[in-house]
């Protein structure tokens, strides 16, 4: 004989409730409390849910209850990676038909303004996704990759959120006028013809017209475009401007910066240390504080970076630390050369795991899962 269960709130099911082929979530009673199905149990004919919907099923409210909310959609997860993707992908569409969009500054800078939050939010899965696109994405990564950094100095150094999105707009879009040739030179393993040379001197001058065409009225992201291949002293170009416009100086900077730690068919990527230290040299000078806080900003092995650690483990760093050098990294390789089957987290600042040397990106053979190293 079926057992009798006392409920003490019972809810009536109805057709609905129930489906063919699919085991039931709860146990199933009649009015009287006699057990008529066990929880996991298949109805395979609609003419057994009518005879029982009939006699009268009923369900614990309790676990009704927590059954439909099990069913409920999970909250959304935030993952940066996700919207990085997104951002990347509309860019390279955006630029690329520049003259299609019809709200082309405004896509901009909805665009800047997600990623001024994203960094906001965690600005080192920022860095990091930006360092591990493959090369041939370089055009545009290095662009978005400019525009982070620049977003974080600014940040740091008090510029408003109106002129940070005006310094973002402006770097994401200064190549604008070169998309093809960059897109050629990242695998091109030949000096420069004098055409090339004529258009990437140009391009600034292009990028700036083009983006006037397209409707861009907003004068600081334009003159940052303009002028963000000049130097002080009148060292740059197209315009040899003695005191270039201070956001254009950022902006150029940082691209200098990112340049040399992308890799390029004539050349592997520098080390972001040596960078740094170029970075440093070139333009440090003349009390130019700025080289000194992109370093200190990004860090001298930035997230993203895959790193040799003492112990001779192998790893990628994946949080900024609290000194330029002692990053947080996930070891991935052990120094005997066996891979780990979790990545280890390791502090930087430990004797044990200082970082000894930049490791090549196209020496890690290991597919990473980013989301889950960042934490998400």
């Amino acid at each position: 004989m079926m057992p009798r269960r006392i409920i003490v709130s019972m809810h009536r099911l109805s057709p609905e409730h129930l489906q063919i082929d699919k085991p039931l979530p709860w146990d199933v009673y009649d009015a009287q409390g006699q057990l008529l199905l066990r929880k996991g149990y298949l109805v395979e004919k609609d003419r057994q849910i009518e005879m029982l919907l009939e006699r009268g099923m009923f369900v614990d409210a309790e676990q009704f209850k927590a059954s439909r909310d099990d069913d409920k959609p999970a909250a959304p997860v935030f993952n940066p990676f996700w919207l990085w993707d997104d951002i990347f992908k509309k860019l390279t569409r955006i630029l690329k038909n520049i003259e299609q969009v019809d709200d082309f500054a405004d896509s901009i800078e909805a665009m800047a303004s997600l990623l001024q939050f994203l960094s906001d939010k965690d600005a080192d899965a920022g860095i990091s996704v930006l360092l591990l696109l493959d090369t041939g994405k370089y055009p545009v990564a290095q662009s978005l990759h400019t525009a982070v950094v620049c977003e974080l100095v600014a940040k740091r150094m008090g510029w408003s959120q109106a002129d940070r999105l005006s310094l973002v707009s402006a770097a994401m879009t200064m190549n604008v006028g070169m998309m093809e040739l960059q897109g050629w030179l990242v695998n091109q393993n030949t000096p420069l013809t004098d055409e090339q040379r004529q258009q990437i001197n140009h391009h600034p001058q292009v990028s700036h017209d083009m983006l006037k065409a397209a409707g861009v009225t907003d004068s600081k992201w334009l003159t940052a475009v303009l002028q963000h291949h000049e130097r002080r002293g009148g060292k740059g170009y197209p315009h040899k401007v003695m005191q270039p416009d201070p956001m254009a100086e950022l902006i150029h900077l940082a691209d200098v910066f990112c340049a040399k730690v992308s890799p390029r068919a004539y050349r592997k990527a520098l080390a972001p240390n040596q960078a740094a230290k170029e970075l440093f040299l070139d333009d440090g000078g003349e009390g130019n504080p700025l080289p000194a806080m992109i370093i200190k900003e990004v860090g001298i092995f930035p997230p993203g970076s895959f790193v040799k650690l003492q112990n001779g483990e192998t790893a990628v760093v994946v949080r900024r630390g609290q000194t330029a050098n002692t990053p947080i990294v996930f070891s991935l390789v052990s120094g005997q050369g066996v891979p780990f089957v979790e990545p280890m987290r390791r502090d930087s600042s430990r004797k044990d795991y200082t970082i000894v040397s930049i490791v090549p990106k196209d020496k890690i053979m290991i597919r990473l899962n980013p989301a889950k190293l960042w934490g998400y």
